[in-house]
């Protein structure tokens, strides 16, 4: 596996992020969300999940979940190669479903990461659709941290903003935001933001992460022969 060639994949993908709105909070339909799960040792399969919300509401709207072979190893900061494929086939048949503008909230990062090119990045490129990456810890960047619940902190790379640190909830440490592309990083924080409902994860992909467990522990007789 030559990783220095994936670096450079990932960098060039990065020089087409667009890191401008093309759909703000006001005009916005749906949003989704994708989380994925993993069974098995050496024969690996991933459970991707996504689930659709009308957005402000956070009605359920549609969902979907795959299975597949894992192909790729896992390595921190090339999960891309790993999940992106899964995760971009289990949300493109919601995205065709649901008519409306739409965001895609990721449990991954988008440009907060060391070559600009997180899950959420490829996504958004593969689907042509503005996607928000959403972590529990800080893969790249400088950063204060938020002390106050709803209290957001920007996410430096030199002295340009890529995201923002959340704390979504009293006793809930920071989760980190960072804009996949098509989107603007304040845009970002704004939708996520407005799909916290009391939990640490936004809706979206609190709810995939759900589905997918439930999946995993649902079907799992039905993946491997036990």
């Amino acid at each position: 596996m030559d990783l220095e060639k994936l670096k450079r994949f990932q960098e060039e993908l990065a020089k087409r992020v667009v890191l401008e709105d093309f759909v703000r909070p006001d005009d916005l339909d749906f949003v989704l969300g994708v989380d994925q799960s993993f069974v098995g040792k050496g024969k690996e399969k991933v459970i991707s999940a996504c689930v659709a919300l009308s957005f402000p509401e956070l009605y359920e709207v549609d969902r979907n979940v795959s299975v597949e072979d894992v192909n790729f190893p896992y390595i921190p900061t090339f999960l891309m190669f790993r999940e992106g494929d899964p995760a971009v086939r289990a949300v493109k048949p919601v995205l065709e479903r649901i008519k409306g503008r739409a965001v895609v909230i990721v449990d991954g990062s988008g440009i907060a990461h060391p070559r600009r090119c997180g899950l959420a990045t490829y996504i958004a490129l593969k689907l042509e659709v503005p996607t928000v990456g959403v972590t529990k810890r800080k893969l790249y960047g400088e950063v204060e941290l938020p002390e106050k619940e709803m209290e957001a902190k920007p996410i430096y790379d030199g002295k340009e903003i890529i995201g923002y640190a959340l704390k979504p909830c009293k006793v809930c440490k920071p989760i980190f935001i960072s804009p996949g592309s098509y989107l603007t990083p304040k845009t970002a924080l704004e939708i996520v933001r407005s799909c916290i409902r009391g939990h640490k994860l936004p809706e979206p992909i609190r709810l995939a992460h759900e589905l997918a467990t439930k999946s995993k522990s649902k079907n799992l007789s039905e993946f491997f022969e036990l």
